[in-house]
């Protein structure tokens, strides 16, 4: 199984690239994890992308949670959030999902594909190696000291 984790905008161009869209999403054996901000953060902070590249399938969960480290925090007035406890749960639930059905490949993707997007890379490769799951994820140790607490932790 590989783990692959991508910029927002890389990632739209490899699925672009690969012709997937909302028509054929569940016909690979891939697996997509999409993260985008909240509202709050979408609109008053950072310009990032306001949708997830697909919509709701077996195969992809998309979630919603801002790159703000461990705890929410208020900013200029915005409150910006962390993951929780059931994005979390879900998180784990459909990871568990896709490498009980073998998935072959992990996408995973935020705005920069380093914080956010490689705690959650990190977690599957830890899942994968205490299961004796063979995980290639190429580039991990390169981006360790970007890994979000927050998403790590839950």
């Amino acid at each position: 199984m590989r783990v692959i984790v991508l910029s927002h905008c890389l990632f739209d161009g490899l699925m672009e690239e690969m012709g997937l869209n909302d028509t054929n999403v569940e016909e690979t054996n891939f697996a997509f994890i999409s993260i985008i901000g909240t509202e709050e953060c979408i609109k008053h902070y950072i310009m990032e992308d306001d949708e997830h590249y697909f919509k709701d399938h077996a195969n992809v969960l998309n979630l919603e949670f801002d790159d703000c480290g461990e705890y929410d925090i208020m900013y200029n007035g915005h409150h910006f959030k962390t993951m929780n406890m059931a994005q979390a749960e879900r998180t784990v639930d459909f990871i568990e999902d896709m490498v009980s059905k073998g998935v072959e490949t992990f996408y995973i993707h935020c705005k920069a594909g380093y914080s956010r997007s490689r705690a959650v890379g990190e977690f599957i490769y830890r899942y994968c190696k205490e299961k004796d799951i063979d995980v290639e994820y190429t580039d991990r140790l390169e981006y360790m000291t970007h890994l979000s607490d927050g998403v790590l932790r839950r």
